[in-house]
């Protein structure tokens, strides 16, 4: 014998002793509160996988204490299980719950009608209820008592995993039986998708709640950007809040509810967190709302937020020396909230309101500059400074001292536009050096070089000091009629060429109408014929007729789309005939003297015609307007102007 015989011998001599021990396993009951235990251990003295080994249930038994310390188990008959199940009882952590199986430890066998069952329960953290989910895919095959197997199947990896049975499961029959139901059907059956039902619902614990002051009125102060970048110069300097809005919110501590899983396992919660109480008080201006698990403290007006001496109130009138970024930051009120912003800096070689900040009030006064990129917006908007040619500002009201930034609004009221924007509904420039308007109507009391005026009603100049003006009446310029301008013009568009389908659908059907008309009136005839006769009409003269009628009543439905869109048509028309007779009465006043290079023009919209002419510098105090003539044309004319 050689060496490498010995080692084989011996390996031959582990491999039999390890099948016979195999070989040995006989079926043996066992009783047992454990059964996942049970089976590993029988694995372990046969030397199997415990995935090679199954059981029957032969019995079980549910057993009670209600005080740990008892040594011993009361058993409760199912028939009792429902009056024991109360949440009073459950509920105490002193009661103790499981269950003991008698089974029967055998070998698993696979079954033809399981080969392919893919069927899983799971359960959620507390383990108080349990699913069960039929993955898609899993194949059935009809066999004797299929229900129970199924159910079996549950119970058995309810077991396993150490989940009581019988004792919380809810109605799952419903779902068992669909599934053999389709069984029955097919004799087999192909799960086309996940069928997931519930099997147990346990009593899951309610978490305490720790009492909590929320302060809802520094909270809503946002200072990320849309790439999720801080932005340091938004920092809530002012607590703005609107009337009714909730400032702060007190939540009180409540108790939770244990709870108790499938298992049997009492679930303990933690005692709530009794902390944060309030303990300021309010102004008249702060509404106290309580009930039993919170206090609500709502602004009963509009302002910003403050809190002196451990007393909340809320003010409406804010008086800073400047906006910048050191002292401040951005302040973002709100035009909805009633604050009232002053900003006293007026040194005339300072910003009041420093370079990219922006501030947002009801009303924003600010005594001296507006820096550069920076933005106010606010209902009401005065400033005794200048505004830097690259700043915004926004508001419905706006009173500037000198204008070189942008500005949208409904009124304006501008003592110098410097090369600055403005645009709005009603204008009044005491000044103009440059720069651009865009109103409804424009008031000008002295204009420079180089300023560009569209309006829609009226532009009035008492003095034109300069040259290079150019002067405009344009519905198409003015940005609050540009929107609805460009709508109606799409819409026509669109409406043409429907009209103009319509029409070509008309005439088809209308053709096949006057050319069918003689055929059909010869057919009726002909059936009125057969009918005193007594003969029955010819089907096919009947599905002629009927056809003719479907033809009639789908010109006439076609008739019906195109008045509908005539009419949409005239609604569309008579919009811009509005805006074309606003255009067609604007008038252009100069009180002054016409200087040269000025450039006025006229934008009809309907039909589409642009109308200049050239002042002859030197001329004063003269009105132009709009005068149809002979052609339908219009010409730009002058008058004297009227006092």
């Amino acid at each position: 014998m050689g060496l490498f015989d010995v080692f084989k011998s011996s390996k031959d001599s582990k491999s039999s002793k390890a099948k016979t021990k195999n070989d040995d396993f006989t079926p043996f009951v066992i009783k047992t509160d454990n059964i996942s235990q049970a089976l590993h251990n029988a694995a372990k003295k046969y030397s199997l996988s415990t995935a090679r080994l199954d059981f029957i249930l032969l019995s079980y038994h549910t057993l009670v204490k209600m005080d740990p310390n008892d040594p011993d188990w009361t058993e409760i008959e199912h028939r009792d299980w429902n009056n024991f199940n109360q949440p009073k009882i459950i509920l105490n952590p002193n009661v103790l719950i499981k269950q003991t199986y008698e089974i029967e430890i055998i070998k698993h066998k696979e079954e033809p009608w399981c080969r392919d069952l893919q069927l899983h329960i799971m359960t959620n953290k507390e383990k108080n209820r349990i699913s069960a989910i039929l993955k898609a895919g899993s194949k059935l095959i009809e066999t004797e008592d299929l229900f129970n197997k199924l159910k079996n199947n549950i119970h058995k990896q309810m077991m396993r995993a150490g989940m009581l049975i019988e004792l919380w499961e809810v109605d799952y029959d419903n779902a068992l039986n669909e599934i053999c139901a389709q069984v029955r059907v097919n004799k087999q059956y192909l799960v086309p998708e996940d069928i997931k039902f519930d099997v147990a619902q346990c009593y899951p614990s309610i978490q305490s709640i720790d009492s909590q002051l929320i302060m809802h009125y520094k909270n809503k102060q946002d200072s990320v950007d849309q790439n999720d970048r801080i932005d340091y110069s938004k920092r809530g300097y002012v607590q703005a809040v609107e009337k009714g809005e909730m400032i702060i919110e007190y939540i009180k501590a409540k108790s939770g509810i244990p709870g108790r899983n499938c298992k049997g396992e009492f679930i303990p919660v933690a005692p709530p967190k009794d902390k944060e109480r309030p303990n300021f008080n309010v102004s008249d201006n702060i509404a106290v709302i309580e009930d039993e698990s919170k206090i609500i403290y709502k602004a009963q007006r509009g302002g910003y937020v403050v809190f002196n001496n451990n007393t909340y109130d809320i003010q409406d009138e804010m008086q800073i020396d400047e906006v910048s970024f050191k002292k401040t930051g951005s302040i973002d009120a709100g035009v909805e909230t009633e604050v009232k912003l002053h900003i006293h800096e007026k040194d005339a070689i300072k910003d009041a309101i420093g370079t990219g900040l922006e501030v947002e009030a009801e009303e924003v006064k600010v005594e001296g500059n507006v820096g550069a990129s920076s933005k106010v917006t606010g209902e009401k908007v005065y400033i005794g400074g200048q505004t830097h040619k690259t700043s915004e500002i926004f508001a419905k009201y706006a009173k500037i001292n000198v204008h070189k930034g942008f500005l949208r609004t409904e009124t304006a009221e501008v003592t110098r536009l410097e090369g600055g924007k403005v645009e709005a509904r009603h204008v009044k420039v005491q000044q103009a050096i440059g720069g651009e308007i865009k109103a409804m109507d424009i008031v000008i009391n002295k204009i420079g070089s180089n300023v560009k005026l569209y309006a829609i009603s009226s532009i009035e100049i008492e003095d034109m000091l300069g040259e290079n003006n150019k002067i405009v009446i344009d519905a198409n310029e003015i940005p609050v009629y540009n929107k609805e301008l460009t709508e109606l013009k799409e819409k026509k568009e669109k409406l043409k060429k429907k009209i103009r389908k319509i029409e070509e659908e008309l005439s088809k059907l209308n053709k096949i109408k006057e050319k069918s008309e003689p055929a059909v009136k010869t057919l009726k005839q002909k059936i009125v014929q057969d009918k005193a006769k007594g003969i029955k009409p010819q089907t096919s003269f009947i599905i002629k007729i009927k056809q003719f009628q479907q033809l009639i009543e789908k010109v006439e439905e076609k008739n019906l789309e195109y008045t509908h869109l005539k009419d949409e048509m005239k609604i569309i028309n008579t919009k811009l005939l509005t805006y074309q007779e606003m255009v067609l009465n604007a008038k252009i006043i100069n009180r002054g003297v016409w200087k040269d290079f000025t450039e006025v023009e006229y934008q009809l919209l309907n039909p589409p015609q642009r109308i200049t002419y050239y002042p002859k510098a030197g001329e004063k105090n003269q009105e132009l307007y709009l005068k149809e003539q002979d052609d339908g044309m219009y010409q730009i004319l002058a008058k004297k102007a009227s006092n």
